[in-house]
């Protein structure tokens, strides 16, 4: 269990630096990852949501971040680590998302 918490630890940091590098522009995501992040950031953000849109995600940083954090989610953990990943992607997905 310590070495998922690191894992989910190290995501979050990851998440973090990306909103950093789009916000610097560093980082451009493609339009398709773009679209991407709208349909991650419509939903609760759960293993099954995240292990569902993997399945047609297209390449790219954000689809590597999710890959990385999807068995956060599938995991039964009482220390709150999906909770905290969560709240750590949430920012990402609502920045990186098309404005209406």
């Amino acid at each position: 269990m310590l070495e998922s918490g690191l894992a989910a630890d190290s995501t979050r940091r990851e998440a973090g630096a990306l909103l950093d590098e789009y916000d610097s522009d560093a980082w451009k995501p493609a339009d398709v990852e773009r679209a991407f992040a709208e349909d991650l950031a419509r939903g609760r953000l759960s293993g099954s949501q995240l292990r569902a849109a993997l399945r047609e995600a297209p390449p790219g940083r954000l689809t590597d971040l999710i890959t990385r954090a999807t068995p956060a989610f599938e995991q039964t953990r009482t220390d709150g680590a999906a909770e905290k990943l969560r709240l750590a992607l949430r920012p990402l997905l609502d920045k990186l998302a098309p404005l209406p």
